[in-house]
């Protein structure tokens, strides 16, 4: 009688910890629910610049097309969110059938238009809307879309890890080869044989610790100055 008083106690103090356990996760994902509503709105304002943009510079040519890409864009990515199903779908996979039907859809309007000569302008744009038509749909629907999206270790890969995996490697490098690897190099002087022969010296500790530092900070940097150029360029 014990024993069964004792596994009651158990499994109520298992419950009870179990129940409090999980309301604290599920605040946790309505906190994180909230922050990812609230970069969504922050990027469908940066997204819409971008397509602005790009308006601007097709309308130089043929505005009816940026309007009918504009149409297409939003009526195909409603009716992708709409779907019967249930499912989980990732965000390029969705991205990349609502782009192959806006561009069967433009198709006869596009051979019409003085823009069938700049292909690579159209693919622009239609990416450009279609991104903003996507974000304009999770902002509005939120957690109900089942929409996969992409996760922000990507950006924390390439934009702190790389460079300091850069920095760590050719600092470590530059400490095992202080005289190899230039800038560092530069301010290592040139071994000298004694005129007796044998060895050169060793080089100074405070000098390989200088040469060390100086090639971790300028790759470190210059691989940072890398990934936002190339953000910077699949921006425009």
């Amino acid at each position: 009688m014990l024993v069964n008083f004792s596994w009651i106690l158990l499994l109520s103090f298992f419950a009870i910890t179990s129940a409090s356990f999980i309301r604290r996760i599920s605040r946790s994902f309505r906190r994180v629910s909230r922050r990812i509503t609230r970069g969504v709105t922050r990027r469908v304002f940066r997204q819409a610049r971008r397509v602005t943009r790009v308006q601007r510079r097709i309308a130089k040519t043929d505005p009816k097309i940026f309007q009918a890409i504009n149409a297409s864009s939003i009526k195909n990515m409603e009716n992708a969110f709409n779907r019967k199903d249930k499912k989980w779908i990732k965000e390029k996979d969705i991205k990349k059938k609502v782009k192959s039907k806006v561009a069967i859809e433009i198709e006869s309007q596009l051979q019409e238009s003085p823009m069938r000569e700049m292909r690579p302008l159209v693919d622009k744009t239609i990416e450009a809307t279609i991104d903003l038509a996507f974000l304009k749909e999770i902002s509005k629907r939120g957690g109900q879309a089942r929409i996969a999206m992409a996760s922000p270790i990507g950006k924390l890969v390439w934009r702190l890890i790389f460079p300091l995996a850069t920095a760590g490697v050719l600092g470590g490098l530059t400490y095992i080869y202080p005289d190899k690897i230039p800038p560092g190099s530069l301010i290592i002087p040139e071994w000298q044989r004694p005129p007796t022969g044998g060895n050169p010296p060793p080089i100074d500790p405070v000098e390989i610790l200088q040469s060390t530092a100086i090639n971790a900070a300028v790759f470190g940097i210059g691989a940072l100055v890398l990934v936002g150029l190339i953000i910077l360029l699949r921006r425009r």
